[in-house]
């Protein structure tokens, strides 16, 4: 496990249990150590700042973020998110929520996707198995990456994709489904025109709102997936969608989730395993015991474990 991948398990846990104070402490500790995560971490550390009281630190920390770089959050997580509920109607916190609305409107006008990608590492004439991964919610393909390019060591050409609908600075989501459509095809592709693909071996995967747009491109059929790979995967509207899809059975495709013990919205997994057992989709879903929405520590063989039920 990353270094990275431990700390934000450690803190996740701490914050479930509550102790904001903990939770507080190990990210002012470490934010030296992982300044390439620090959207990410100066986010944890407002919520904790603001969930143990001390409401004046939070806008002088956002203050000095906002005014001393470029960096910016989302907006309308600044101003919704339960957590910050105490600084809403400060007039200060409400300038500050408003710079970051307007370079939230400029980086708009510059969006791109973009994508990793990491070649096999074994020598072969064959053509290669695909796996296209997609991040979770508020996260980039830097983040979500090391989950995934471990199986070019196993002759898979890995794609890990990244939105273009920027949350904050340099943390990206797949909010509009229409465009992570296009640009999930767009990648797939570009992909296919660059290497040799194997038709029959073509895998996507990601965690939480990412494993939800895995699962639609695969149901749709917008990308001839055999298998789906879902960590915690989450699809929003997902019963507004689900009349849009065909009713027949969908053939050559398999989905295998994994998800935490601890996971609140649990029912959300049920309603994806109903979607594919009213097609025709074989299923199969791992409960991982003692975390929660998260990757397992040992995703490597929960990885194995599902790419031996999706092609074997």
């Amino acid at each position: 496990m990353s270094a990275f991948r431990a700390l934000s398990s450690k803190f996740f846990e701490l914050y479930g249990q509550e102790d904001y104070q903990q939770a507080l402490e190990l990210v002012e500790t470490a934010l030296p150590d992982f300044l390439e995560h620090r959207t990410e971490m100066i986010t944890w550390q407002l919520c904790m700042l603001s969930r143990t009281g001390q409401i004046e630190k939070v806008i002088t920390t956002l203050r000095d973020a906002v005014e001393n770089s470029t960096y910016w959050w989302m907006p309308d997580g600044l101003r919704q998110d339960p957590d910050l509920a105490p600084l809403q109607g400060n007039p200060e916190y409400a300038r500050l929520v408003a710079v970051c609305e307007a370079r939230q409107q400029a980086a708009e006008q510059n969006r791109f996707p973009e994508k990793l990608v990491f070649q096999p590492r074994v020598e072969s004439a064959e053509l290669y198995p695909l796996l296209i991964a997609f991040h979770g919610w508020g996260q980039n393909a830097k983040i979500s990456a090391p989950y995934w390019q471990g199986l070019a060591d196993q002759g898979w050409l890995v794609a890990v994709t990244r939105s273009s609908l920027q949350v904050a600075d340099g943390l990206y989501t797949w909010d509009n489904l229409e465009r992570g459509v296009d640009e999930a095809e767009a990648h797939f592709e570009s992909l296919c025109h660059d290497f040799p693909i194997d038709p029959a071996r073509i895998v996507l995967g990601g965690f939480s709102q990412g494993g939800g747009l895995a699962s639609w491109l695969a149901l749709t059929r917008t990308i001839l997936a055999c298998g789906v790979i879902g960590v915690g995967p989450y699809l929003n509207a997902i019963d507004t969608l689900a009349p849009s899809l065909p009713q027949k059975p969908i053939p050559g495709v398999r989905f295998y989730v994994i998800s935490g013990a601890e996971e609140i919205d649990k029912g959300m997994f049920a309603k994806i395993e109903a979607l594919c057992a009213e097609r025709s989709v074989p299923f199969q879903h791992e409960i991982v015991p003692g975390i929660g929405h998260e990757f397992p520590a040992n995703f490597e063989q929960s990885l194995e474990r599902a790419l031996k039920f999706i092609l074997e």
